[in-house]
């Protein structure tokens, strides 16, 4: 069995058709530091992809503070950069910042990552 052949288009097919959720991916670039002004300055790539949500749950911080995590899965073919943490998610009115990614790969590459954000 040719795993690409199976799950790339899976993948494709349920983020992108079936369990569509519109998202907008950053993704932060590496900053550059201005010794005049002691000012870190970054750069970022935007992606208007689609996502499959899988969950919004509420995580304790202690004290009264209060966080919601989502869980989402994004395919590469239009995500063309590997997630990292500290990258960030527009969805829903929020701006999720992403705190875990857990790629999928085959022998020929990445498939698809789920991701854990905080907003």
């Amino acid at each position: 069995m040719d795993i690409d052949l199976v799950f790339l288009p899976t993948a494709d097919l349920l983020i992108n058709q079936v369990f569509a959720t519109p998202i907008v991916y950053q993704a932060r670039g590496n900053g550059t530091y201005d010794p005049e002004t002691g000012e870190v300055t970054g750069t970022a790539t935007y992606y208007a992809i689609n996502a499959g949500v899988l969950s919004r749950t509420r995580v304790e911080e202690g004290g009264v503070g209060e966080v919601y995590e989502l869980m989402l899965w994004v395919e590469h073919k239009t995500l063309t950069v590997l997630p990292k943490t500290g990258d960030t998610v527009a969805y829903d009115g929020t701006t999720w910042v992403v705190v875990e990614v857990a790629p999928t790969y085959s022998s020929k590459g990445l498939i698809a990552s789920k991701l854990k954000v905080r907003g």
